[in-house]
């Protein structure tokens, strides 16, 4: 019974239209192609600590992106919000971008208290090493 519902179910989720592509001007398109300038910039950083957060959130951003399915023309649109942006642009757009790589942080650590309090005396394995 469980083979026949798992093949159900990728059946209908291949079926499933991919999700339609943003505006390039969408607001939240914007902000995160904004964001996945400011990550970058972080990235290219000395300092190890400042790359990896870079890293990571481009990753993050790029996500939202790809998950939209708004990624065509990504080097013309990253261009063209570079060229615009200035230091005070920067600065306020990496207050949001932080805020919402943390806020997402924090999403998976409440998803994480949850399931570890469910779970209780019955934890999960540990991988095979």
């Amino acid at each position: 019974m469980r083979p026949a519902l798992l093949a159900a179910a990728l059946a209908l989720g291949a079926a499933q239209p991919p999700p339609a592509a943003a505006a390039p001007d969408d607001p939240k398109s914007v902000s995160d192609i904004r964001c996945v300038i400011v990550a970058g910039t972080l990235a290219q950083s000395d300092d190890q600590q400042a790359k990896n957060l870079g890293t990571a959130s481009l990753l993050y951003f790029w996500g939202r992106l790809e998950g939209r399915g708004d990624t065509a023309n990504a080097a013309a649109r990253i261009t063209e919000q570079a060229r615009g942006m200035t230091a005070d642009s920067i600065k306020a757009q990496a207050k949001i971008c932080g805020d919402q790589v943390t806020a997402a942080g924090q999403a998976l650590q409440d998803i994480g208290d949850t399931l570890q309090k469910q779970n209780g005396a019955n934890p999960a394995p540990a991988p095979p090493k």
